[in-house]
């Protein structure tokens, strides 16, 4: 059985808009899903989910991102590989349509020996990620976009009274990352993520949507994608620090993932050393994750955040249709989670 699961971002996302957030996930969970179906591979699967979401206006990646402090869109994106274990990243992008798209001709040039014994990377930046990406034919726009303009000119005017408007805004902005697992018919995971940053974020930036480890990780079994403030999800290495420590194989088969997932996210986010002087309204975070298991025949698919909100779609491939819905918290952003799962079963 095929799988995809998408998010569009950890943080705030408008009741009005909601009908249109819960629309392009649905696009997105479709795009990976039809690919799926005709034999793609997971990592296929997982570029075409973001490539939709990143056509998008309403997401902050590729089109529509947020603009940095000079009132440029810089974007990042990864894409992993959980049967290889290969990746490829890019960051500080500026013109190219689909980042995650550069991801992913990283990520395969790394399976071709390179001319002289040179090896190929699996992080660009900047230019020379754009250089590269045009090379390959890949699209180039204006990912600028009339709202993204529009939030930046609000923002922009406020920054002599930074201090009393930070707070506001991030509980009132959508970080920072879209991302997107799949599994493909033969059982291969993949995630990937992309993302537009921090709005008014300082120039050359990178994010986690840039560091494998931080923004995405896929084992054979298992695969998660974060989103959220973007340098203390590389503090603390968030999406490979909970693969490991929820990853059943290695641990008690027997425990329950949510707890496994609650004690994690504690463990690694909010009580974490390198997290320790940062305000506790402040973190925040949202991920979800996929665990593969080949035993009991099922796929468990799981989430959760420390944000007001996140917009999150699924798809399996028995299915007629995508699901698509935002999950909500009642407390106060950044001083717990709420975490769920659902089981599918496949033969």
């Amino acid at each position: 059985m095929a799988f995809v699961a998408v998010h569009i971002g950890a943080g705030y996302h408008d009741k009005l808009k909601r009908s249109q957030y819960n629309r392009i996930c649905v696009e997105a969970c479709q795009a990976a899903m039809n690919a799926l179906k005709n034999d793609a591979t997971a990592t296929i699967g997982v570029v075409e989910a973001i490539g939709s979401l990143e056509n998008q206006t309403l997401t902050n990646a590729g089109i529509g991102s947020n603009l940095n402090l000079e009132g440029f869109v810089e974007c990042d994106a990864s894409l992993m590989d959980g049967e290889s274990m290969l990746f490829g990243s890019v960051g500080a992008v500026k013109s190219i349509r689909n980042p995650i798209r550069i991801a992913q001709l990283i990520l395969e040039q790394q399976k071709i020996p390179g001319p002289l014994g040179l090896i190929p990377p699996n992080f660009l930046v900047g230019q020379g990620a754009e250089n590269f990406a045009i090379s390959r034919g890949l699209e180039q726009c204006d990912l600028r976009c009339e709202e993204s303009s529009k939030t930046y000119n609000k923002y922009k005017l406020q920054l002599d009274n930074f201090e009393k408007n930070f707070s506001l805004m991030h509980q009132h902005q959508c970080y920072d990352t879209v991302g997107a697992i799949c599994i493909d018919k033969k059982g291969c995971l993949a995630s990937g993520v992309s993302s537009g940053g921090l709005i008014l974020k300082q120039e050359g930036r990178v994010g986690q949507a840039s560091i494998v480890g931080a923004g995405c990780w896929t084992k054979e079994n298992i695969a998660v994608t974060t989103s959220g403030v973007g340098e203390y999800l590389i503090r603390t290495m968030m999406a490979r620090n909970v693969v490991e420590k929820i990853d059943k194989s290695s641990t008690d088969p027997d425990q329950n993932t949510l707890e496994l997932l609650v004690k994690a996210f504690d463990e690694i986010f909010f009580n974490s050393c390198v997290m320790r002087n940062i305000p506790r309204q402040d973190h925040l975070a949202g991920l979800i994750g996929l665990i593969l298991d080949q035993e009991l025949n099922s796929i468990e698919f799981f989430w959760a955040h420390s944000t007001r909100t996140m917009c999150i779609g699924y798809m399996d491939s028995h299915s007629s249709s995508p699901i698509s819905f935002v999950s909500e918290m009642q407390s106060e952003p950044g001083s717990t989670i709420i975490a769920q799962s659902k089981t599918f079963r496949f033969q």
